[in-house]
């Protein structure tokens, strides 16, 4: 039968298309039974033919074409034609039927046996079957449990299977609650023909209420004979947050002054059932916020902080003190977010609990505060040490409101503050806290303040002069009213003013004459006498307070009947300009509480209109300097120098005294 849809198949591709030889053909294929017809057989000729065994062509010879009409072929000529033509042509066809059948042949057994072999062993990974189940909500910081199932239906084992489980962000581990999860690989081995294995796991997970979450499974795998790695992958665990692990709550007053000072008080607190390990707080700040402070310190530069431990129901309270600084009407907001924070930066949030945020807006000053030190106002002062200043606070009402119990306080810090020295006319000190208060029970004033209206409050105060080192004094103040607003809801405003007083370095410039005190040799009579020339030692001192100072320069004039000698020595350079007669001493800088020296030599020669009288070696000497800690100016003047030398230095009195 195949043989036979063979044979009709190469009739066809050979080209036969008389369907009548084709309908014929079949008919004989197809009949069965019917008797063979006899064919007759033409017998061959026993004529024998000479043939030339070699051909040579004459050039002497043209063949000629022989009219159609006169060649005939003799009767053994056709009958042998006729007879050899078929039997060459079934003899093909019959080659090519044969050979066709082969192939067909060996091709079917091919697949039958690859079939066969290899049909029933086939590795594909729909055989694989992974389910993950797990509660479809959970609290924020509880454990999720977990299960993943995974079924090999191939019928061979997969090889070097290993379960890969993807967390979302913030995911901690329940046996190591410090351990951040993200992609864990658990080795499964091998994974037989139709076993099942079941993976529980366990893990916290965060989140904010209502946050959907989702963790992904898949398995890698490998089979025998081959080094491909195969993948196949689970619908993932989808599930809800119904609580969150903290509650965040944030209290600030909604509207500021510009410039004022304001405190924030942000209080997180557990929800969970377990104690909540390192969670982190970050705060992110306005441009119009300027932070100042907070309680406590910041983890990490102004607003990270790090709680290591809340117990279950626990509370911790972080207050941030700032300015706040924009125009009226303008608003801002500081957002929140609590959370988890990341294994690899302790600064960075892996997975948030809550989020919050407060608003601030930009209204006009209710008070106008004017806090007066030594004439200055709201600025930094600066004094010399052991000047006593009277200090003041105006207060006045800018609002169309008026104001009630009103509350002033000047919170008083610095190294130079001297308890003893701070003196109110009213008002109560508390020397503890280092704080003046006035309200309503001592000052009877701040009960109201109506729109417009103005009132001032004084005190004095004295630096200490026991500190050596960069003496200051820092005043806060701040003022808190109640106003009844538009809805009759009583508000609470703040008004703050700052003031600084620094008190500045008071170095000293001191000169000493000399008669060979070891720095230069000098010569002549002692004490002088008139028309003889007697050399002296002039000696530059300069002791400094308590700042540092720089470009330091002494300046001094001699008289006309004194001598430059241009011998000099010690710190710095001293020079000397003989047209104006002006000696310099260029020292730089001097430290806090040091001293610099330098040394030159003078003649002098008295005249008989001298004597008797104590000539002036040396004018007064003016030091000029910059403190470096209050940026200002500081000047020094000493008196005169004449030739009248101590006498603790072993010489006798009057000998600075001209004689003849």
């Amino acid at each position: 039968m195949i043989l036979k849809c063979v044979i009709i198949q190469r009739l066809i591709m050979s080209g036969i298309k008389d369907q009548d030889r084709i309908e014929a053909l079949r008919k004989r294929l197809y009949e069965r039974g019917k008797p063979t017809v006899q064919r007759e057989n033409h017998r061959l000729s026993n004529t024998k033919e000479n043939l030339h065994t070699t051909w040579k062509a004459s050039p002497k010879l043209k063949p000629l074409a022989p009219e159609p009409e006169s060649i005939e072929p003799s009767v053994e000529e056709s009958s042998n034609t006729l007879t050899m033509a078929p039997k060459k042509q079934k003899r093909r066809y019959r080659m090519k039927l044969v050979l066709a059948g082969v192939i067909f042949f060996v091709l079917a057994v091919g697949v039958s046996s690859t079939f066969l072999i290899f049909g029933n062993k086939s590795i594909s990974a729909e055989n694989i079957t992974i389910a993950v189940t797990g509660p479809f909500t959970i609290g924020g910081g509880e454990t999720l449990p977990i299960q993943v199932g995974i079924t090999n239906d191939n019928t061979v084992a997969i090889e070097s299977a290993t379960l890969i489980v993807e967390y979302p962000r913030g995911t901690l581990s329940a046996t190591d609650e410090r351990t951040e999860l993200r992609t864990e690989h658990l080795s499964l081995d091998q994974v037989a023909s139709g076993e099942t294995i079941n993976v529980p796991l366990r893990a916290l997970v965060f989140g904010e209420e209502n946050d959907e979450k989702i963790i992904k499974v898949s398995i890698e795998y490998r089979v025998q004979g081959s080094n491909a790695t195969f993948f196949k992958e689970a619908d993932p665990l989808r599930f809800k947050i119904n609580s969150s692990p903290v509650t965040v709550q944030v209290t600030a007053l909604r509207k500021v002054s510009s410039g004022q000072e304001t405190d924030v008080t942000l209080v997180i607190t557990s929800n969970a059932p377990t104690v909540l390990p390192e969670i982190l707080v970050k705060a992110e700040y306005p441009l119009g916020f300027d932070f100042t402070s907070s309680e406590p310190s910041p983890f990490s530069a102004q607003n990270v902080w790090l709680i290591k431990n809340l117990e279950p129901e626990a509370s911790k309270t972080i207050v941030i003190k700032g300015i706040v600084v924009g125009k009226e009407t303008d608003e801002y907001a500081i957002n929140f977010t609590v959370g988890v924070p990341s294994e690899r930066d302790q600064q960075t949030l892996a997975s948030v609990f809550a989020t919050a945020q407060t608003e601030f807006e930009i209204e006009h000053p209710f008070l106008t505060i004017d806090l007066e030190i030594a004439g200055e106002t709201n600025g930094t002062v600066v004094i010399e040490p052991g000047q006593h200043s009277g200090a003041s606070i105006e207060i006045t009402n800018t609002l169309s409101d008026t104001l009630y119990d009103i509350v002033v306080e000047v919170q008083l810090g610095g190294n130079a503050l001297s308890d003893l020295d701070v003196g109110p006319p009213n008002g109560f000190y508390d020397s503890l806290n280092n704080k003046i208060i006035w309200d309503v029970s001592n000052a009877p004033e701040l009960s109201e303040l109506f729109p417009g209206k103005k009132t001032r409050l004084a005190f004095g105060i004295e630096p200490s002069e026991e500190i050596l080192r960069t003496p200051q004094i820092t005043l806060d103040v701040n003022v808190r009213a109640r106003r009844v607003s538009e809805t009759q809801v009583a508000e609470t405003l703040i008004g703050t003013a700052k003031s600084v007083i620094k008190v500045s370095s008071a170095p000293q410039v001191r000169t000493d004459v000399g008669f060979n005190n070891g720095v230069f040799s000098d010569s002549g009579p002692v004490p002088p006498v008139a028309e003889q020339k007697t050399n002296y030692s002039l000696s530059f001192m300069i002791e400094n307070g308590s700042n540092d100072i720089a470009d330091v320069v002494t300046t001094a004039t001699l008289p006309s009947y004194v001598t430059w000698l241009d011998k000099t020595s010690g710190a710095g350079d001293i020079s000397y300009d003989p047209s104006r007669r002006v000696v310099t001493w260029k020292v730089g800088g001097v430290d806090a509480n040091a001293a610099s020296f330098g040394s030159f030599q003078v003649s002098l020669l008295p005249s008989l209109s001298q004597v008797g009288l104590t000539p002036v070696l040396l004018s007064e000497q003016r030091l000029k300097a910059t403190d470096l800690f209050t940026g200002t100016v500081v000047r020094d003047v000493n008196s005169a120098i004449t030739t009248e030398m101590s006498l603790e230095a072993g010489h006798s009195r009057d000998n600075g005294r001209v004689v003849e």
